[in-house]
């Protein structure tokens, strides 16, 4: 499919790190973050990705950049919050890696240096150093 215009909308609630939902004049949307994935929302890691996610973004107004759409049917989206990109932020802050899979944008060269970056000065969810080489090589190959 191809990408859709950009459109503006309100975050009613962060159902997981990467997964947002959004209102639009007066229907909700279900949006999955472009190129990044957050941890499993089961697990710590994806609790505090969770947490950092709903404090950062709910009830802000954001707009939406659709890429594509996900085998499930949701938007596929970058994400802006106050001209800044929130896929970006939240992997930078430490809170999400690079979805290799996925991410074949232009910024997603740039975004592997900030993983690497983030990963290497223990910020966000890589904090918790005694975990984190096992957890990144899992992580990788979901």
């Amino acid at each position: 499919a191809s990408p859709a215009h950009a459109w503006n909308g309100r975050v009613l609630r962060v159902l997981t790190g990467d997964t947002l939902v959004v209102s639009r004049k007066e229907q909700t949307r279900t949006i999955t973050l472009y190129g990044i994935k957050c941890p499993d929302p089961q697990t710590i890691p994806g609790k505090k990705a969770k947490k950092f996610a709903t404090a950062s973004i709910t009830g802000k107004s954001i707009k939406i950049n659709p890429i594509t759409r996900s085998s499930q049917g949701r938007i596929v989206a970058m994400v802006f919050r106050s001209g800044q990109n929130f896929n970006e932020f939240l992997l930078r802050s430490g809170y999400a890696i690079v979805n290799r899979k996925q991410c074949h944008a232009a910024a997603c060269r740039k975004w592997l240096q900030y993983e690497k970056n983030v990963y290497k000065h223990h910020r966000g969810i890589w904090a918790d150093i005694e975990q984190q080489s096992s957890r990144r090589k899992k992580w990788n190959h979901q």
